[in-house]
């Protein structure tokens, strides 16, 4: 199938908009440009909504917030497009007209009535009205509504195929799944597969009806042999889920407990906190030691004598001044004394009591008693100052500076290794912190018990298989039992042909069923993995790359594996743009394999995407059909942003352009006035590189081509 044109009325702010897709196999390519809030969304709806109604979108108004209320609008969405015809290979062009009435309430309230459809096929003689009842079936046929998410894809919901999101485990990876069996046809040849199976068993019963007991006997044994594989199978494809499902159990687990274990040991972390608290102590008593030094230095008579030895050596020359003058040692009161005592003065002359020389003695006598302590005191201190104060035995500048330093460096450095000490220690109480211990051994516990289960579950699958094996054997023995009988009985030989015919279809839906599961899938893997290493630019060979290989397993799990042997975690493990790649290779390998014609359709496919990884990306979802290829149509919703930097890539492939614009954004970003009374898209003929009167927006002078309308 492919897209030739959308008209587009009263969806939303599309009152009025015609699109056309390029159905050139040499350019595959449509891009409609428009910035966010110009209707690439609501064109992804109407599309949507124009294929599969009310059931392709989610329950939503679909006139525009403008409409006044209680005013009914009619909303239509016409979509021409063209398919081969399954049986011919001819071409067939369609007309799919989708209509309803609304009527706005207030708010985002509404009334809409029941959708009309009506189908068309457009030949050269005029347009044919297909029979409502086979519309379904034909776009059943043409793009499932289970793969509407396939064929028309919004951008920023793209990683819902490859991860769980909120969901649960047993919903991991559904769309994944989902797709798989609808695009390959599995569940379709698994239903005709039970089906023909259950008519073979009949048949084979009317058969052995018309023949002996023995022969009812050993269908009966046969049919009971059968249903116990079958239960036998399914308990081996439950166990197979169960193991599945503890494994990422426990890969998850490993993988958040690592996480945990590579901060650190929690005991290890305890001890290292615990020397450090000690070594802080330590150094802390170290700074009291050297700062009680550097005081008691400070206070000594060395510092003292050091700082005042200029003003001591002055006091001790003027001592030693009063000393030279017989000043000091002041003696002379002892002596008068004495002269005083014994009557006689040191001339020689007679001292008696009440004559002049007695009474100047005794005046004599007085006065120095005033000042004897002073005497005292300088005599004192010039006998100390004589024994202290030696110009050679005072500390040189030069010792006292390397004694300040040395204190001041062991002050330092005591300061600076608590500082780098109590830092080690805050990141050692923050490893702590983050590690939450109760949650380390609830893992631990739950690992342990996950283990064992997965012991139990694979004892329990291989007991199965040896079940199955022994089954499979007894059911040989069995059909030959059955023939035996079959041969010696007058058999109807209609019930006969009839009975192989059914043999044969049941085989043949088997062979096809296992060559869908296993080469198809394969296929899909295979293209799948190619088309992502290629876009992400990993090479599995290189030292330094992250991903070595992308796989669909067994249970039909995209599995993303690394150089490390280990598997990566789509939800946590893989950024944006390497979701979106992932989703998109395996959307295209899927199609590919499966020789599905239908239009992709992708929102706004760049975002989180740059550089080499976005020009990888879209010259691998737009490189042109081979002559050989399967014929395939896309159209990209692409913002400005995600176009830049790709235009020459654009320009090679693009085969239709298309740039909407909404005059809503007049005039903050939109240059020009429509004299649109409200609200409402617009398209143009711009491409990628210019701009008119209706798309132009301000700063697009420097970036785009003017065109003329």
């Amino acid at each position: 199938m492919r897209l030739e044109s959308a008209h587009i009325s009263n969806f939303k702010l599309l009152e009025d908009v015609t699109l056309h897709f390029s159905c050139d196999l040499r350019r595959p390519l449509s891009v409609i440009r428009a910035e966010n809030g110009s209707g690439k969304t609501s064109i992804l709806y109407a599309l949507r909504w124009g294929m599969y109604g009310d059931k392709g979108i989610p329950q939503m108004r679909l006139t525009s917030a403008a409409k006044p209320p209680g005013q009914p609008v009619h909303v239509q969405v016409r979509l021409d497009f063209t398919t081969n015809d399954p049986y011919s290979d001819t071409e067939s062009h369609f007309r799919l007209i989708r209509t309803c009435q609304e009527i706005p309430q207030e708010g985002d309230n509404y009334v809409r009535d029941r959708e009309r459809r009506r189908l068309l096929r457009r030949t050269e003689r005029g347009e044919v009205e297909i029979d409502g009842e086979l519309i379904d079936g034909l776009i059943a046929m043409l793009l499932p509504l289970s793969l509407a998410d396939v064929f028309f894809t919004n951008g920023d919901d793209v990683q819902r195929f490859i991860s769980s999101g909120q969901q649960g485990d047993d919903r991991r990876q559904e769309a994944v799944h989902k797709a798989i069996r609808q695009i390959l046809g599995l569940s379709e040849v698994e239903e005709a597969e039970k089906y023909l199976t259950s008519v073979t068993r009949k048949t084979k019963g009317e058969l052995a009806g018309t023949g002996s007991e023995a022969l009812q006997s050993a269908l009966e044994k046969l049919n009971g042999i059968e249903d116990s594989i079958k239960e036998q199978e399914g308990r081996l494809s439950s166990t197979s889920e169960r193991i599945l499902h503890i494994s990422e159990h426990i890969q998850r687990d490993e993988r958040e407990l690592d996480n945990i274990k590579g901060i650190g040991d929690l005991e290890a972390i305890q001890a290292r906190i615990h020397a450090l608290e000690k070594d802080i102590e330590h150094s802390e008593q170290e700074e009291v030691l050297v700062r009680k030094q550097m005081k008691e230095y400070f206070r000594s008579e060395d510092i003292t004598k050091h700082l005042a030895k200029d003003k001591l050596l002055v006091g001790l020359t003027k001592l030693s001044d009063l000393a030279d003058w017989n000043v000091i040692p002041g003696t002379s009161i002892e002596v008068l004394k004495d002269r005083l005592h014994l009557g006689i003065c040191i001339c020689g002359e007679q001292i008696q009591k009440g004559d002049a020389r007695h009474a100047h003695v005794q005046r004599l006598i007085l006065e120095q008693e005033e000042v004897t302590p002073q005497l005292d005191r300088l005599t004192a201190l010039w006998h100390e100052a004589r024994n202290r104060i030696d110009s050679e035995s005072v500390d040189s500048e030069s010792f006292i500076a390397d004694k300040v330093t040395s204190l001041r460096e062991q002050f330092t450095q005591c300061r600076d290794r608590r500082r780098q000490k109590e830092v080690e220690l805050i990141s050692e109480r923050e490893k702590r912190g983050q590690i939450d211990e109760d949650r380390v051994n609830a893992l631990t516990q739950r690992l342990q018990s996950s283990r064992g289960k997965l012991t139990q579950f694979h004892q329990d699958y291989g007991r199965i298989k040896g079940r199955i094996q022994q089954l499979e054997e007894n059911r040989q023995l069995s059909e030959e039992s059955v023939a035996d009988e079959e041969r010696k009985a007058d058999l109807s030989k209609m019930l006969r042909r009839r009975v192989s015919v059914a043999s044969d279809l049941v085989k043949l839906t088997q062979g096809t069923l296992e060559r869908l599961k296993s080469i198809y899938v394969r296929r899909v893997s295979s293209r799948m993995e190619e088309l992502f290493l290629d876009i992400v630019g990993a090479d599995p060979t290189a030292d330094a790359t992250v991903f070595t290989g992308v796989t669909i397993n067994e249970e039909y799990d995209i599995v993303i594996q690394t150089l490390e042997g280990r598997t990566l975690d789509a939800d946590t493990e893989l950024n944006g743009a390497s979701q979106r790649a992932l989703t998109l290779s395996f959307i295209w390998s899927l199609m590919e394999v499966a020789e599905r014609r239908a239009p992709r359709i992708i929102d706004t496919p760049l975002g989180m995407t740059s550089g080499a990884v976005k020009q990888r990306m879209v010259e691998t979802l737009t490189k042109p059909v081979e002559s050989n290829g399967l014929p395939y149509q896309i159209v990209l919703f692409m913002t400005r942003s995600e176009l830049r930097d790709i235009e020459p890539l654009i320009t090679e492939r693009a085969g239709v352009v298309t740039t909407l614009s909404c005059s809503k954004d007049y005039p903050k970003d939109l240059l020009n006035d429509w004299g649109e009374g409200i609200p409402a898209v617009r398209t143009c003929e711009c491409n990628h590189s210019e701009v008119c009167i209706i798309c132009e927006r301000r700063n697009d002078a420097d970036r785009f081509t003017l065109r003329e309308v």
